[in-house]
């Protein structure tokens, strides 16, 4: 549930920095998701999951917050950087700064973990090739979508993720589901639904950062200036 904040981060740096203005529909919608994740987690307790802890949870709790937190900061920039800029132009820096301190990260904290792997079982290696495989596919396509969108739905759709998950689960690893994680499904995907039907307004004060947005959207959707400054007004 902690992991959660990063949706509270994201609509507050929105609302400070990128200038939105949200009406009570994306206020509603974004409501109804952390609904959605509460039967997740009451799911998860009813079943006993959720009743054994770790030797330090304020730390761990701690943790979760500061990485939800800045999870929610890069997802503003990002919004901020594809809006402005093109989407090759960040993916190349993503992939190019990414890699130096990934490596960096990966020799410091983890050399002991990769020198014990069994690179000879080819289970082992297709799994590692799929890992990298599907986060290219997701960062690839994360820019796109808040470019169409915004940072705020990008989260509260993946907060779908765990059910997909247990899908998966279902099938591969026989797991036993509890029924409260179909109505977290579908009260995320109402809330995103909600959140999605209208969008969300920029405020007056925006300079800089509201001209180029209109003047990109304009170039990219023909849609006449003005129509798009009356839309994007609170």
């Amino acid at each position: 549930l902690l992991d959660c904040f990063s949706i509270p981060t994201v609509l507050a740096l929105s609302w400070i920095f990128l200038k939105i203005r949200y009406k009570i529909v994306h206020i509603l919608g974004v409501g109804v998701c952390l609904v959605g994740v509460g039967c997740v987690v009451w799911a998860d307790v009813d079943e006993g999951k959720g009743g054994v802890g770790g030797n330090d949870r304020l730390l761990g709790d701690m943790l979760c917050l500061s990485g939800a937190t800045l999870y929610g900061i890069s997802n503003v920039v990002e919004e901020f950087v594809v809006k402005m800029h093109d989407c090759i132009e960040f993916l190349g820096m993503l992939g190019l700064f990414g890699s130096v301190i990934n490596g960096i990260q990966l020799a410091i904290l983890e050399r002991q973990e990769v020198a014990v792997i069994r690179w000879e079982q080819w289970q082992i290696v297709a799994l590692v090739i799929s890992f990298a495989v599907c986060l290219f596919f997701l960062y690839s396509t994360m820019p796109v979508v808040m470019r169409i969108s915004s940072a705020t739905a990008v989260n509260l759709s993946i907060l779908s993720a765990d059910f997909y998950s247990l899908l998966i689960g279902v099938f591969l690893f026989q797991y036993k589901f509890h029924v409260l994680y179909i109505l977290s499904f579908t009260l995320v995907a109402t809330g995103v639904l909600l959140y999605s039907l209208k969008p969300t307004p920029i405020a007056h004060q925006t300079g800089h950062y509201r001209s180029e947005l209109l003047a990109r959207i304009h170039y990219k959707t023909k849609i006449p200036l003005l129509k798009l400054s009356t839309q994007c007004l609170d």
